[in-house]
């Protein structure tokens, strides 16, 4: 894990954008997959969708896509942006897990 942290520091400082957003997009995907692993594939889409977090679930889907679409389209252009889309990921993420929690919306 120490390792691809470190290979993805080095991609964003040499400027692959695409490669950092990839791997960082994987790492949250992994996360997810994860989780589902062990409460179950469909309850874990089933509780992703509920009422009282589908608005944090569907953000955070829409963030990783959003993050490899301006990491791909844009590339060395949208560095700035993929960066802005990569903080929005993980804040969306933050509050996907908050949501988990009782009253922690």
């Amino acid at each position: 894990m120490l390792l691809l942290c470190t290979q993805s520091t080095l991609m964003l400082i040499t400027g692959n954008i695409p490669g950092f957003a990839v791997l960082y997009t994987v790492g949250n995907v992994i996360s997810l997959l994860s989780t589902g692993f062990l409460v179950g594939f469909a309850k874990q889409i089933k509780t992703m969708f509920a009422p009282v977090r589908w608005l944090a679930s569907t953000v955070f889907i829409a963030s990783m896509v959003l993050t490899l679409v301006v990491a791909f389209l844009l590339k060395d252009a949208g560095f700035v942006l993929c960066i802005v889309m990569c903080v929005v990921q993980f804040l969306a993420l933050f509050w996907y897990c908050a949501s988990y929690i009782p009253y922690g919306r």
